[in-house]
């Protein structure tokens, strides 16, 4: 390599920001090319290529990195699967007669009334009529929810809580030895499952 040559090399090596070690040492057109380029471009202000190169890519990977720290929040906090939960399905009750009409809320306790209940709280009842398929006692007032013990015909029972009108039904929480739960007063057609027992004291 001529003297033009290495002159040139220290040029643009200078330009590039970094001198070749050996070339600087051994070579005095290397050296003074990359010298008067340097002081050059101190008085210029000159920005090296490298650094121009490095605060491209630096910007570059800042960029990049808040791409994808923006893809992924919007991923977890917008794409999440909302259940369609089904509307309730309105409860009708069935008419009763003038005399005795008496609309609730499903749910609802049946608040006092002048003529005193047929089963009271606190009270002893015995369950009758299933014809011989076991009086079925439920975690809560609902045709649908669970069942949690079965009472036979002549059991004895105790009114816990009651009555509230659910389903078309008047329940009362019943207890005896299968645990406590809610069972149906009586049927649709007026036949009675659970009655007071009069003999009580």
């Amino acid at each position: 390599m001529d003297t033009d040559e290495m002159f040139e090399r220290g040029v643009a090596d200078a330009y590039m920001g970094d001198p070749h070690p050996f070339y600087y040492r051994h070579y005095e057109p290397y050296r003074q090319g990359y010298d008067q380029t340097r002081r050059r471009m101190r008085k210029t202000s000159a920005i090296p290529v490298i650094d121009v190169r490095r605060i491209v890519f630096n910007a570059l990977f800042v960029v990049g990195l808040g791409a994808i720290g923006f893809v992924i929040y919007y991923f977890t906090t917008t794409t999440v699967i909302q259940p369609v939960l089904p509307k309730p399905t309105p409860v009708v009750l069935p008419t009763l007669p003038a005399a005795s009409v008496m609309v609730f809320a499903t749910n609802t306790p049946i608040p006092p009334t002048p003529e005193p209940l047929v089963l009271t709280k606190g009270k002893k009842a015995r369950v009758q009529n299933t014809e011989g398929n076991p009086l079925r006692v439920r975690i809560s007032p609902s045709t649908s929810a669970q069942v949690i013990a079965y009472v036979r015909d002549n059991q004895i029972v105790e009114i816990v809580e009651g009555p509230i009108l659910a389903d078309g039904y008047v329940w009362w929480q019943i207890k005896n030895e299968e645990g406590t739960g809610w069972s149906a007063e009586h049927d649709n057609e007026g036949t009675y499952w659970i009655v007071p027992v009069v003999d009580e004291q």
